[in-house]
């Protein structure tokens, strides 16, 4: 028996190694592509650009939130129930027939706005930030089903292409044809209108859809779980993003520039790995929720500690090294920002940590609870951000969303403590963890402080921190047991 349980255990972490290695190829692609784009186009565009596609963007993203991302959760909690009773086609057709009600919405708000805009390069970016939500989020829906088939392979590869020909397309619009800013959205529509129309000729995923499959109780159930799940992404979006406005309404376009430009590569860096990592364990964790929903707490210890032993180094070195990153990712003009960087890398990781809370929430159908919690955190977000960044600076912004990830996290926990009570089993490991980091930060503060290292310098120093870590602890992430089958 203890021979079966080993080679299952080996065979288990094998998987774990092999889908993660999968994912993560399909997000660097995205990740190192970000970390290219933005290097070179905030050198390119003025923060006043920048300050415009960020609040056109952004409110995209809200529409965007409102109309059809809730779909996608939808396909997320119901996928196995209506694979369970062979009525998958019943979903993608409902699943449909709400996003052409949502699309019809998004049209007349979209037509007012342009109407409505008086700068011609606002109007060309309501158009093609319209068109590139469109075509987007037919392709996430699609990319949720791939990941819930398993087909990591082809998920990667179509990730890595759509990002490579994304950013050769965005440099060729730019530099060869000289377009305006506009350029980095008409470079998304074109990527995804070509990949949407790839799948829609080969349908990988076998998806099937008929009118006669439209039900009253199904519609109803999806309208259900999707509006409180709504609440919920609304709430989350909200956190990251109003700042925008309240930065707009107290500064100027320059600042909004500055600030989004920092925040969506800080966030980009910690959010990618989260991603990964959820993309990794979710086909297994949905479904013993779904199935074992009693059992499922021995496996959610699993991976929160997983995720706190291999999360924390990573946001500390990304944090102790903000400064060096943003000289290399960033133009001149947008390098202040690194002060506020570690607070969004560590916002963006207690994001993920709140992962774990929802989907237990979500699973034993407490969606009320959950956007009760989502609601006071956005509204603190807003209150927080009125008040400090009037008064400090937008700078504030950063550390009030930190601040409110925070009391999110102890929200949760007041709610659900089983979640985190597996840490107090590892505990020793992971003093271990925090002592040497805090030891290295120590060192770091001292050194730099003290001696006024160059820039090359501190980064063989990172380097030799980062190494020093690995060879301390390699042994423990070894033994990190993350189920996946």
């Amino acid at each position: 028996m203890e021979g079966n349980s080993a080679e299952k255990a080996i065979v288990t972490e094998a998987s774990f190694i092999k889908d993660f290695l999968w994912y993560f190829i399909g997000s660097f692609a995205p990740l190192l592509i970000g970390f290219i784009k933005t290097p070179v186009f905030t050198r390119h565009f003025s923060k006043e650009a920048f300050g415009n596609l960020g609040i056109i963007s952004i409110t995209f993203t809200f529409l965007g939130m409102f109309l059809f991302s809730w779909l996608g959760s939808c396909i997320w909690r119901y996928y196995s129930k209506y694979k369970k009773d062979d009525r998958l086609r019943s979903l993608y057709s409902n699943l449909i027939f709400l996003y052409g009600i949502s699309l019809i919405v998004l049209s007349l708000i979209t037509l007012i706005w342009y109407v409505s805009a008086k700068i011609e390069l606002n109007q060309a970016l309501i158009v093609y930030s319209f068109l590139q939500l469109v075509f987007n989020q037919l392709f996430l829906f699609y990319m949720v089903v791939i990941r819930l088939l398993g087909k990591v392979r082809f998920y990667t590869v179509i990730q890595s292409l759509r990002s490579l020909i994304g950013l050769f397309l965005a440099l060729f619009l730019v530099f060869y044809l000289e377009m305006d800013i506009t350029a980095l959205v008409s470079s998304l529509v074109i990527v995804d209108f070509i990949s949407l129309l790839c799948l829609f000729l080969f349908n990988p995923a076998q998806v099937k859809l008929s009118y006669t499959d439209l039900n009253k109780n199904d519609l109803f159930e999806l309208l259900q779980y999707g509006s409180l799940g709504l609440i919920l992404n609304i709430s989350l979006l909200t956190i990251s993003y109003s700042d925008r406005y309240v930065i707009a309404l107290f500064y100027d376009l320059d600042s909004v520039g500055i600030y989004d430009q920092v925040y969506k590569i800080s966030q980009l860096s910690v959010m990618a790995l989260i991603t990964i990592y959820f993309n990794t364990i979710n086909p297994k964790l949905l479904h013993i929720l779904e199935s074992n929903y009693a059992g499922s707490m021995e496996f959610i210890h699993k991976y929160v500690y997983s995720f706190v032993l291999f999360g924390v180094p990573i946001v500390f070195y990304l944090s102790l090294f903000s400064e060096e990153i943003s000289s290399l990712l960033l133009g001149k003009d947008f390098r202040e920002g690194y002060l506020f960087m570690p607070f969004v890398f560590m916002a963006t990781y207690l994001h993920g940590i709140s992962n774990f809370f929802e989907l237990r929430l979500k699973f034993s159908n407490k969606l009320k609870r959950l956007s009760f919690i989502a609601i006071c955190t956005a509204l603190l977000n807003i209150v927080l951000n009125l008040i400090f960044v009037r008064l400090y600076g937008y700078a504030w912004a950063a550390y009030t969303t930190l601040i409110s990830y925070a009391f999110m996290i102890v929200m949760f926990y007041f709610w659900d403590p089983d979640v985190l009570k597996g840490l107090l089993n590892q505990r020793r490991d992971l003093l271990s963890v925090l002592g040497l980091l805090t030891i290295q930060y120590v060192l770091y503060e001292f050194i730099v402080d003290k001696f006024s290292i160059q820039f090359e310098i501190r980064m063989v120093i990172g380097l030799i921190f980062v190494l020093t870590f690995f060879l301390a602890f390699r042994k423990t992430m070894l033994k990190a047991d993350i189920p996946i089958n």
